[in-house]
């Protein structure tokens, strides 16, 4: 299972989750504050900020005595003055990069609740949320999808706004379950019947829909994978010309069923390709978004 970001987070966002996935928190956790080098480490950030002016200082005055004895009076008074604003430029530069936030931080910052992490759902709910994951990458990276043969059914817009629907679902239902189990602790009562009762059908009937919505997935991956396997089989019927070729070549006074049969082939192949085009449209509109 794979993390689920909103439609409107940015890929680099998601490219980030690859890269440093220990800056993702989890949902129930607080939003993360704004961290620069000064609230992460103060003291190290300044002890550094001090060597570095020493060195600068330093430096200067080492490069001053050298002119001073090397250059002509007015070239080592303008060429300290050009490494002493070199060095105010560079400590300033320095500093404006320990008071900025780092941007993998920032990013994930500006963009928490707008993701949900694996250790955000119980078993139950990854379960479901891995079977609408790998429908909808079915469907995205499928070669009638990238051919535009299912343009209309909007796959681009439509799924992903369907697995985040899916995903917030399933991350309430995990609250809700452990809430559940939290307050139940074991015990049994009339009175503690009478109101997880209600709750547990409501969780049961939300748990069924989530389950029908993934089941629709599913279905319309397997037209897809169906319509892109009729694809794959006409790409390869493009070779049927070679080897009538062959056989003209090879045995020129041969069976001629074996052409016929060519024929006959693509013309059923055609129907079911068209067969198989139509029943993965059919599927994936049932998963339209209302207008």
């Amino acid at each position: 299972m794979e993390p689920v970001f909103a439609p409107g987070v940015p890929a680099g966002v998601r490219r980030l989750y690859e890269r440093r996935p220990e800056l993702f928190v989890a949902a129930d956790a607080p939003r993360p504050k704004r961290e620069t080098s000064w609230s992460v480490a103060p003291g190290n950030t300044f002890g550094t900020l001090l060597v570095w002016i020493a060195v600068c200082v330093g430096g200067w005055i080492l490069a001053l005595i050298v002119m001073a004895a090397t250059l002509p009076t007015a070239v080592a008074a303008w060429s300290a003055l050009v490494l002493a604003g070199v060095a105010v430029v560079a400590t300033g530069g320095i500093l404006a990069k320990t008071m900025g936030e780092d941007r993998g931080h920032k990013a994930v910052r500006r963009q928490h609740g707008k993701y949900l992490l694996p250790e955000d759902f119980d078993s139950e709910a990854g379960l479901l949320l891995g079977r609408a994951q790998r429908a909808v990458k079915t469907v995205l990276e499928a070669t009638v999808t990238k051919r535009g043969l299912l343009d209309d059914v909007k796959n681009e817009l439509v799924l992903p706004e369907q697995l985040w629907d899916i995903a917030q679902v399933l991350r309430e239902q995990t609250v809700l379950r452990a809430r559940q189990k939290d307050i139940a602790g074991g015990a049994k009562s009339a009175e503690l019947d009478a109101v997880l009762g209600p709750q547990r059908r409501a969780l049961a009937l939300s748990v069924e829909a989530i389950k029908r919505k993934v089941d629709l997935l599913d279905q319309y991956a397997d037209r897809v994978r169906s319509a892109d396997a009729a694809l794959r089989a006409e790409a390869a019927l493009e070779d049927g010309d070679r080897y009538i070729e062959l056989l003209a070549r090879t045995e020129p006074a041969g069976d001629t069923s074996v052409v016929q049969g060519f024929t006959d082939e693509a013309t059923a192949l055609m129907d079911t390709l068209t067969r198989s085009i139509n029943a993965a449209r059919d599927a994936g509109r049932t998963l339209a978004l209302p207008e």
